[in-house]
C-alpha cells in the first residue's frame, strides 16, 4: 500500500510538471517510463496536461472545469483552439432520446441540450454562468425609464440555410414564444405588452437590423429571460406555414444543424457552414446515440466505439477516473435533485407529511450512497451559489423522532403507501429510491418503487400521473425568475409538477420580477425559500456536479452551470 500511494503522488506530480511546462516532452516520457507507465497513458497524459497549460488564463472561468486522468485532478478552462484540428465526428452516448426539438413547446433537457447547439439568443449566458454577454444581438440601449430595449443585431448572420437572419425573424420567433397557447415557458414572457385578448404588443423592428421592445412596466430579470432557449431565434420563413414541424425540423443560426434523427437510435448534427462565429465550430459533426444502460455506455466508451458518454454512474467514477486512456469532466452546475410530491394525491396534500418526508431524509448517507461523496447537502430549492439563494436555511437536518411527531400530527399518522418513480436503467435513481425506501420504511412509509422509461415518466409527469417522483433541475438563465416561476406560479408547469400553491409566495414571485433594486429582491427571494421549505413543497436533496466521460482525446468538452452542451469549441485528436 505504501509503495502504492508513492507512485500516485510520483504520477500527480508528473501531471503537474506537464502542466505548469516544467518538463519538456523528452524528460516528460523518461520519467514516465521509470514510473511505469505505458507509452499510450503516457501520451494521453501529455496531451492532456500540457494543452491545458497554453489556455489563455483570462477564459478560466471562476468555477474551473475538473479534469482527472489517470485519477490525477487538475482545473482547467477553455483551450484555445485556433491549433486545434478542424473537422472530425464527436461520438457521445447518452439514456434517452429527445422527444421535441422545439424551443418553445418542449419540456425537458434531453432536448434543450441538443437544440442550443443549433439555435442561438439574442443575448446568451457566459460560460461560467454569472453573466450575459452579445450573442445574435451584438449591442442592446435601454431607456432612462426602463421600459424600452433597443436591440441592434449582428449583421451578415445567416441561418443553416444561407438565408439571411433578419429583424423579421426575431419578432415572430418572440410572439410565437410568447403567445404559445400550451403556456409552456410563457411564465419567463410575462413582462411584454398584451392586448385585451393576451396576444403580445410592443414588439417593432425600424429596419431589418433592429429590434424594439417596450415594457408596460421595468422588469428586472428581462435580459436573463430572453437569454433563454425558449426565445431561440428561428427562421420565420422556414417554419411560419407549419410551425408543428419544429418538433423534429430545425432552422437557427446556431453552430450546428439537424442532419438526421433516427429516434430512439441517433441525433446527428453537422457544422453550420453559415454560422458567424469565425472558426467555429471545429468539428464536422456530432452524433449522440441513445443507449439506455449505463454499463454499456460505458462498455462503448472503453472500447473505443464512442468518444464520450454523459452522466456515468457515480459508483463507476472512481474507476472511470483511474483510466489513463480517459479523462472524467466535473463541471460547475445548478443541478438539484428533489422528489416532487403529487398533492393532489392523498395524503401529500398534508405539508405535515410532506415535512415528516424531508426530515426523514438522511442527506449526507444519500450523497456518499448515491454520489460517492460528489455532492453537497440542500437547504433550499434553488442551487447554492446561484443568485438570491438563501444561505441562511438550515434544510432539513436528518431528524426521524421530528419526522414521527409530523406524521403523528397528520392526516395519515400511523404512516401511508407511497408510490415513488424513478429512472428506468439509470444506476444512481436506483440506488436513491432504494436508500429513501429504507428511510422511510422508519416512520411507517411503506415505498413502491416503479422505474419508468423516460419517455412515460415526462408524460406522467405533465400528467400529474405519480405521487411521488424522482426529478432534478437545472438553471437555464442567471436570474432566479425562471425557478421560481416555475415552482410557485400557477403555469404550466403545475408549480413544478406539485400542484401545491401558497398565496404569499405567488404574490412575493410577481414582485420579484418588478423589483429593480438588488436588497429589496433579496430579500423576497429569501422569503420565498422560507415558505418553500415550510411548507415542504418537495423534498429537497442534494446538488451535484455534471459529469461526462470522454476519451483522452476529447478536448473543450463544456458545458456551464446551466446545463447546456457547447460543443462549438469541442475537438477531437485524430
Amino acid at each position: 500500500m505504501h509503495d502504492r500511494m508513492d507512485r500516485k503522488e510520483e504520477l500527480a506530480a508528473l501531471a503537474r510538471a506537464a502542466f505548469e511546462g516544467s518538463l519538456d516532452r523528452r524528460a516528460f516520457f523518461r520519467r514516465a517510463a521509470a514510473l511505469g507507465l505505458a507509452g499510450p497513458a503516457a501520451t494521453a497524459m501529455f496531451r492532456t496536461y500540457r494543452a491545458a497549460a497554453f489556455q489563455d488564463a483570462t477564459t478560466t472561468a471562476s468555477n474551473p472545469i475538473t479534469v482527472t486522468i489517470g485519477g490525477t485532478p487538475i482545473a482547467v478552462g477553455i483551450e484555445d483552439t485556433s491549433k486545434a484540428p478542424k473537422g472530425g465526428t464527436f461520438k457521445f452516448a447518452r439514456a434517452s432520446d429527445s422527444d421535441n426539438l422545439d424551443p418553445v413547446t418542449n419540456d425537458g433537457n434531453v432536448n434543450i441540450w441538443i437544440f442550443t447547439n443549433i439555435y442561438d439568443t439574442l443575448v446568451r449566458v457566459t460560460p461560467d454562468g454569472a453573466n450575459l454577454e452579445p450573442a445574435l444581438a451584438e449591442k442592446w440601449d435601454i431607456s432612462s425609464d426602463g421600459k424600452t430595449y433597443t436591440f441592434h443585431l449582428r449583421p451578415g448572420v445567416k441561418f443553416s440555410d444561407g438565408t439571411p437572419m433578419k429583424a423579421s425573424d426575431v419578432v415572430w420567433s418572440f410572439t410565437r414564444a410568447a403567445n404559445d397557447p400550451e403556456q409552456h415557458w410563457t411564465f419567463t414572457l410575462t413582462a411584454l405588452k398584451r392586448d385585451d385578448k393576451g396576444n403580445v404588443q410592443g414588439i417593432s423592428t425600424p429596419d431589418d437590423q433592429t429590434v424594439v421592445i417596450e415594457l408596460p412596466q421595468p422588469w428586472a430579470p428581462f435580459l436573463a429571460d430572453i437569454a433563454m432557449f425558449n426565445m431561440s431565434v428561428i427562421s420565420e420563413a422556414f417554419a411560419k406555414d407549419d410551425p408543428k414541424k419544429l418538433t423534429d425540423q430545425c432552422m437557427g443560426t446556431g453552430p450546428f444543424a439537424l442532419k438526421e434523427w433516427a429516434k430512439g437510435d441517433h441525433i446527428t448534427l453537422v457544422k453550420n457552414a453559415n454560422y458567424w462565429e469565425e472558426d467555429l465550430p471545429v468539428l464536422d459533426q456530432v452524433v449522440v446515440s441513445i443507449v439506455a444502460d449505463d454499463n454499456a455506455r460505458i462498455i462503448q466508451l472503453q472500447g473505443g466505439e464512442i468518444d464520450g458518454l454523459d452522466s456515468p454512474p457515480f459508483s463507476r467514477v472512481d474507476e472511470l477516473k483511474s483510466d489513463p486512456s480517459l479523462k472524467v469532466w466535473e463541471l460547475p452546475s445548478t443541478y438539484t435533485k428533489y422528489a416532487t410530491l403529487n398533492s393532489e394525491k392523498d395524503p401529500l396534500g398534508d405539508a405535515n407529511v410532506r415535512l415528516a418526508l424531508n426530515y426523514a431524509v438522511d442527506r449526507d448517507t444519500l450523497i456518499q450512497v448515491v454520489l460517492f461523496g460528489l455532492g453537497i447537502p440542500a437547504t433550499s430549492f434553488m442551487p447554492k451559489g446561484a443568485l438570491y439563494w438563501n444561505p441562511n436555511l438550515p434544510g432539513f437536518p436528518y431528524d426521524v423522532d421530528k419526522a414521527k411527531s409530523l406524521l403523528a400530527k397528520s392526516k395519515a399518522p400511523n404512516g401511508f403507501p407511497l408510490e415513488l418513480q424513478s429512472l428506468a436503467g439509470s444506476a444512481d435513481e436506483d440506488a436513491l429510491a432504494s436508500a429513501l425506501k429504507d428511510m422511510w420504511s422508519k416512520i411507517g412509509v411503506d415505498v413502491t418503487i416503479t422505474p419508468v422509461e423516460s419517455s412515460v415518466s415526462t408524460d406522467n409527469y405533465r400528467k400529474g400521473n405519480f405521487q411521488a417522483q424522482l426529478t432534478s433541475w437545472t438553471n437555464d438563465i442567471i436570474d432566479p425568475d425562471e425557478l421560481v416561476a416555475y415552482a410557485i406560479l400557477p403555469s404550466g408547469s403545475n408549480m413544478f409538477g406539485t400542484h401545491w400553491s401558497d398565496p404569499e409566495a405567488e404574490k412575493l414571485a410577481k414582485q420579484g420580477e418588478e423589483e429593480l433594486d438588488p436588497a429589496k429582491r433579496q430579500q423576497i427571494y429569501y422569503r420565498i425559500q422560507e415558505i418553500f421549505n415550510e411548507q415542504a413543497a418537495m423534498v429537497i436533496f442534494y446538488h451535484q456536479p455534471y459529469l461526462a466521460a470522454t476519451t483522452a482525446k476529447v478536448h473543450n468538452f463544456l458545458q456551464p452551470p446551466t446545463g447546456q452542451w457547447v460543443w462549438k469549441q469541442t475537438w477531437v485528436e485524430q
